[in-house]
């Protein structure tokens, strides 16, 4: 399997490349009235309107600074992830990919996995498990009602 690897906080995360759009640098993100939870506004990318997450509010980080925006495909969406970098893509075999343990995954249901990879830990990152549904369905209207214009509706 092809990992991006990514850095937030001094971790180091992974993301099946399958899940991966393109990986942008920073742009002008709009913020938007009572956007769900850790949204932080839409940005344009080559004309589509794309919702722009943070990961570091998410997880309780604080403020970092913003190198690389990931576009992911969640669930027939796309959503742009704020990463403090982007690092590499590694190739991993699947003997190297171990649960996450129980505990650490109780609170976060987007770390299911764990790399162990030359003596390094990666957390697996599953973007398809970041956003509850009904957030989910949120994030769906406020790009559809964005998508609509202040005049249509």
């Amino acid at each position: 399997m092809q990992l991006l690897t990514f850095m937030l906080n001094d971790i180091r995360f992974g993301i099946p490349v399958s899940d991966v759009e393109s990986i942008e640098t920073p742009m002008r993100v709009v913020g938007v009235p009572e956007a769900p939870a850790h949204i932080r506004g839409i940005m344009n990318l080559h004309g589509e309107v794309i919702p722009v997450y943070s990961l570091a509010d998410r997880f309780g980080y604080g403020e970092r600074k913003i190198q690389n925006i990931i576009v992911a495909r969640m669930e027939g969406m796309k959503i742009g992830l704020e990463v403090e970098r982007v690092d590499e893509i590694l190739e991993v075999q699947d003997r190297y990919v171990t649960p996450m343990p129980t505990i650490m995954n109780a609170s976060q249901h987007c770390f299911n996995d764990v790399v162990s990879y030359h003596k390094e830990l990666i957390v697996m990152f599953d973007v398809s498990h970041l956003i509850p549904e009904t957030e989910r369905e949120k994030i769906q209207k406020l790009l559809k009602d964005r998508a609509a214009g202040p005049d249509k509706g």
